[in-house]
């Protein structure tokens, strides 16, 4: 790497770190007046690169376990207030009905909702879709038994559920596929989206005899293809720039 490469490359790496010329040069055991040299490619520091490179990776670490730290914080936090919330409900539930009735809907909620956030904490997206698959249908069993809602609405709820959930996973996977295509990921999206809207239409008209499309439907896939039909524009322009490049 010549001089002037290796000058902006510390710049570069120094800025993405947020750091300033005075933190870098203090990191370094270096004077500020040393490391403009570096950065204005006069190699008067020997070792310089490699100097950088410890230093900035000892950032990035102290960014990960602050990170980290934070989000200790916010789970212990959200712990915290949900336990709060579902002991209020038990109490306020018990001093006026004499037993745990209507607070119990409140407190599947409240685990539901922590086990949801746990995931997400732990494992970002993916962790949400996993948790979503493995209880959403326990979740839902729970609330058919408590509000006594009956097999119907049960059935309805789990269908439509698996559906929603097929549905995330695929757009997911979609996203994964397609990284530097935001475009394309987001018009097949929409398409997917209107495919799983016509099986719960379908699901709902075979269950409880609902209209399979009405004039909101078709209004709201009118308005989807309409984008649809943008975001691959907007992929073929912005493609089409790349290539002339």
């Amino acid at each position: 790497m010549d001089n002037t490469k290796m000058g902006r490359f510390i710049s570069e790496l120094r800025k993405s770190q947020m750091m300033t010329q005075k933190d870098l040069a203090a990191r370094l055991n270096l004077t500020i007046n040393e490391l403009l040299n570096g950065e204005k490619n006069n190699a008067e520091i020997a070792n310089i690169e490699t100097s950088v490179a410890v230093a900035l990776q000892y950032a990035d670490n102290t960014v990960k376990s602050k990170t980290k730290l934070i989000k200790n914080i916010g789970t212990f936090v959200f712990s915290c207030l949900l336990f709060l919330g579902i002991i209020t409900c038990a109490i306020v539930n018990l001093a006026v009905s004499g037993a745990l009735t209507w607070s119990l809907i409140s407190i599947s909620a409240c685990v539901f909702a922590w086990l949801i956030f746990i995931s997400a904490i732990k494992f970002g997206i993916k962790g949400i879709l996993i948790a979503l698959s493995a209880f959403i249908v326990p979740f839902l069993l729970v609330l058919s038994m408590l509000v006594n809602s009956g097999a119907l609405l049960l059935t309805i709820g789990i269908s439509a559920s698996i559906i929603g959930i097929a549905y995330l996973w695929v757009v997911f996977g979609v996203f994964k596929i397609l990284k530097t295509r935001k475009f394309i990921a987001l018009a097949i999206a929409l398409i997917l989206a209107m495919v799983g809207s016509l099986g719960i239409n379908l699901l709902l008209s075979r269950i409880i005899y609902t209209t399979l499309f009405d004039v909101w439907d078709a209004l709201t896939f009118a308005i989807a293809l309409v984008l649809i039909i943008l975001l691959f524009t907007a992929d073929f322009v912005v493609h089409k720039r790349k290539a002339s490049l």
